[in-house]
């Protein structure tokens, strides 16, 4: 009997993981292609990284990089920014897989988990936009819009955080 109920509990726990990668990736996708403001060198900031942060926070590092990586990806893909589907994929990806394999070490890791995963992001997109336009002074224009979106995610993660905590509680 008691490995019945450890079958049944490890296939819940599954489910759940399942679930919050679909609904992950698309809120990570809703919020980037559909709430965002163009930045100066033809990008845009969006909404997408505190559902990436926020995802991260509970679900295993792999499955965190798929929601932050397919969620992104997808929204440029599908909003005429092809151009980054692949770094965004890599990019977002290893961001909500380093956020989610930090805070699984330690929950007091969890805001400097954002800060390190806010700083991938602002490099990584530093570097793709120095390459996708051909210069690495262009691609300074994008640091400061990527700082905002990182800011903005922090707080969307941090304030979510914990009514999510109690809704999973309560699952």
């Amino acid at each position: 009997m008691h490995g019945r109920k450890r079958g049944t509990q490890m296939k819940k726990n599954e489910t759940q993981e399942l679930v919050l990668a679909a609904l992950g990736i698309a809120l990570v996708y809703i919020t980037t292609m559909f709430i965002k403001l163009p930045n100066s060198i033809g990008g845009y900031l969006n909404l997408g990284d505190g559902f990436i942060l926020l995802f991260a926070g509970f679900l295993h590092p792999f499955t965190a990089f798929l929601v932050g990586g397919i969620g992104s990806a997808l929204a440029d893909l599908t909003g005429g920014y092809g151009a980054y589907a692949i770094a965004t994929l890599l990019i977002k990806g290893i961001e909500g897989g380093l956020i989610a394999l930090l805070i699984r070490q330690s929950a007091r890791l969890r805001f400097p988990s954002y800060l390190i995963g806010a700083l991938i992001m602002i490099a990584g997109y530093y570097v793709t936009d120095s390459l996708l336009n051909a210069s690495w002074i262009v691609g300074l224009g994008g640091i400061p819009g990527n700082i905002v979106q990182a800011a903005a995610g922090i707080l969307i993660a941090a304030a979510a955080t914990p009514l999510v905590r109690k809704l999973l509680k309560q699952g």
